[in-house]
This record gives structure tokens, sequence and C-alpha cells, in this order.
């Protein structure tokens, strides 16, 4: 499974409370005009490993010097070969197929998010793909079941079909998978100021997103909240907040950058200066749609910090061959010492098998073949004649430097 691979049994824990957004404002300032209000503490209690008792940070079963593992994939982009690739016969959807060939490794991380980038309004609105995407809720349901613990949807997409589409997104999380973390939207202002947690082995990890833009469509003046922005007096009352509620850990999850950009932005390199200079101890970025390298930022008090300029997308119908590589970034969250420190992080690289039906997956590039390869349906696209395994790991070798093996496809940082 890589060197992030754990012995915790993360599907024994026990699931806590029912899920909320994180603060939300407008871009440029909090909705009031300065800093906002205390954030109300949502704590996701997960409990103890199966083996061992009880799920009390008190319980002396858990060891002061745990470590947990925390990873996420890039952006899940619904574009319309995607939902239809789910569609069966008889009109009913479902989306495992996509997630199968790495459910393995996802099951086998403490804490596993993804970047949620289009709304799953359902059918409450017309299945669509780019420009303004509404996807189905089934989405959801593939996540859940491939081991998924957080939905991160704070992202230039949010707003594709209104407010509306936030409430009806939420609500099927909220009615169906409670004890799912979902951050970055909305339904409520009392919801938009909770600070969403996920506790592991005794310790509390706040998960913080964040998107610079909406695509121009504004946000609705009676609910300024309902997507996070990126904003300089929400994200420093978020940190406070989040330490105020007993954070052991704070992992910031931007959605930003350049699209396509072979690294990140002046934006991308503000924003994870600031979230290292607040504290966080881990930034996985997503947006730009491609990996983008890995990179270690010193915080206060010499501290280092992993940085993912970018994940690249999980699934998409892009035609692009770049578009077709996506990744895993993962760190190892140590907690002896009294202080949360990153033992180890790395990147497990993944491709999308493009396909305009079932056969539509991502897989981890070490378990892609050539023969696959050569059925992806990018290679129909103009310019992607040469997609190819070789040409995937050419490509992770190129952008992610020599902590990248080729023999075994992962980057070790």
């Amino acid at each position: 499974m890589g060197v992030w691979s754990k012995n915790l049994s993360r599907r024994a824990f026990i699931a806590g409370m029912g899920a909320a957004g994180l603060a939300g404002c407008s871009g440029g300032a909090s909705a009031a005009g300065g800093p906002a209000p205390a954030a109300k503490e949502t704590i996701y209690d997960r409990g103890a490993d199966a083996a061992g008792g009880a799920g009390s940070e008190t319980d002396a079963s858990l060891s002061k010097d745990a470590q947990v593992t925390v990873g996420m994939v890039g952006d899940i982009l619904v574009h319309t070969w995607v939902w239809k690739s789910g569609v069966a016969e008889n009109g009913s959807r479902s989306y495992d197929g996509i997630f199968e060939h790495v459910k393995p490794i996802i099951e086998a991380l403490d804490v596993a998010m993804l970047d949620q980038e289009t709304i799953l309004g359902g059918t409450s609105f017309e299945f669509s793909g780019y420009p303004c995407f509404n996807s189905p809720q089934e989405f959801a349901d593939a996540e859940v079941a491939a081991g998924f613990d957080a939905a991160l949807h704070a992202s230039n997409h949010a707003l594709d079909v209104g407010f509306p589409g936030i409430e009806a997104d939420l609500s099927y999380w909220r009615s169906r998978f409670p004890d799912i973390v979902v951050t970055g939207i909305a339904d409520t202002e009392e919801a938009s100021r909770a600070v969403p947690m996920i506790e592991r082995a005794g310790r509390k990890i706040a998960l913080l997103n964040y998107t610079s833009t909406t695509n121009g469509i504004p946000l609705p003046s009676d609910a300024p909240w309902c997507v996070n922005m990126l904003d300089d007096a929400r994200v420093e009352a978020d940190f406070a907040a989040a330490r105020d509620a007993g954070a052991d850990a704070i992992i910031c999850a931007p959605h930003c950058g350049t699209e396509y950009a072979e690294g990140p932005d002046g934006v991308q390199t503000y924003w994870a200066r600031k979230f290292v200079d607040l504290g966080a101890d881990a930034v996985f970025c997503n947006h730009p749609h491609v990996i983008q390298p890995f990179e270690w930022l010193e915080g206060p008090e010499g501290k280092r910090v992993p940085v993912f300029w970018s994940l690249g997308n999980f699934v998409s119908t892009m035609a692009r061959m770049d578009g077709m590589v996506g990744a895993l970034g993962h760190v190892t969250l140590d907690f002896s010492g009294g202080k949360c420190s990153v033992a180890a992080a790395g990147i497990t690289p993944l491709v999308t098998h493009k396909a305009f039906g079932p056969e539509l997956s991502t897989y981890s590039l070490a378990d892609y073949t050539e023969e696959l390869a050569a059925a992806n349906a990018v290679r129909r696209d103009e310019g992607c004649g040469g997609f190819s395994r070789q040409w995937c790991v050419d490509f992770c070798a190129g952008r992610l430097g020599d902590g990248f093996d080729p023999a075994t496809c992962e980057f070790t940082a």
C-alpha cells in the first residue's frame, strides 16, 4: 500500500455527529465587513479501533504517540460522460465502478478526503456537465462505499446551480451519510460557522476548505456565507476557532491556482504561506487539473509543512493527456511529544481510464497497464495519440522529480 499504510482499522470507527459546512464569507471580507464570528465546534468522533476498546481521549488504551494517516485525492470533475457512465438501461445510477480499483488504497488511510468539484444537486435539477455542472447524488453513495471520510466542496463550481443546489447537495449528505464530513459550503449561517473536525486516536483534526472564485457567480445577498471564500480575515478567524475548539492538527485544502500550469501561481503560494505561518500541518491544493510538484515549507519554530501544489483530477473526461494523471497525496501525522509533526509524506499517482461507458474508472499508476492505456479514449482526442502507461510514468517523473520511483510508481518526499 506504500509508505503511508497503517495498521489502524478505519472501518471499525464508530460514526459520530452529522455533517456541517465550514464558516463562509464573501470574497474579500467577511459578511459583516470584519473578522467572522467565533465558530461553533462540530466534532466527528469515529472512536477507537475495534481492537482497542472505547473511543474516549482519556482512555488508557490510546497512545500519546499515535500516528494518523491523512490522504486526499483531486478533483471529482463530473463531466457529462462521467455521470452517463453510471446510468443503467433501467435508468438507475451507480458509480462504484469509478472507485473500485483504488478502494483498497483509500480504505487503508485513517482519514480519506476528496475534492468534490461539482455540486451533487441530483434530480432536483437537470444533470449537466461543463461549463455549469449538476451531478447525480449517487456519487456520494459511491464515495462513501469507497471509504472516503470527507467531501471538500468549496470550488469554482459551487454555485453552478445556485444556493438551491447547495441545499439539495447538503440535504442528501445529511440524510444519507450524517457521519461524513462535508466542508466548504453551507446551507445555514449556523452551519457556516461550524469547525468540522475528524477525531482519530483521540486527536482532533480540523479540515479547512476554501475557494478563490465561483467563476463570477456572485454569492447570494441573503446567504453570503454559503461558500467558503479565501479571505484573510475569514482564514485567520477559522484558525483561531479551530484552536479554541481543541484541534490537535489543522489540514488546509484551498481550491485555487492556474488551470493546467506546471507549477503553483502567486495565489497558491500566497495562501500556502499564509496557512503555514498560521500553523497548518499540511496543505493540499486543487483546481489546476494537473499534477504539480510537492514542496516542504518551513513554518514557525522550524516546523516542516508538506504542500501538495495540485493533485490533478481524480476523474474527468478531459481531452488532455496530463488531465488523465491525478494523485493521492498522503501524510502521516505524528503526535508524540505533545505536538503535531509530519513523520512522512508522499504521492500515489492515479490514472483516469477514460471511456464513454461503464469502463470509465480510476486506477493507481502502479496497477495501470499498457493494454488499458491503449484502450483509453483520450487517445482519440487531438494531440493525445501518444498516451501510454510509459508516458504517464515519464510525466510523473518529470513533474515530481527525484522522489518519484518509476519502478513502484510512488513518490516519497
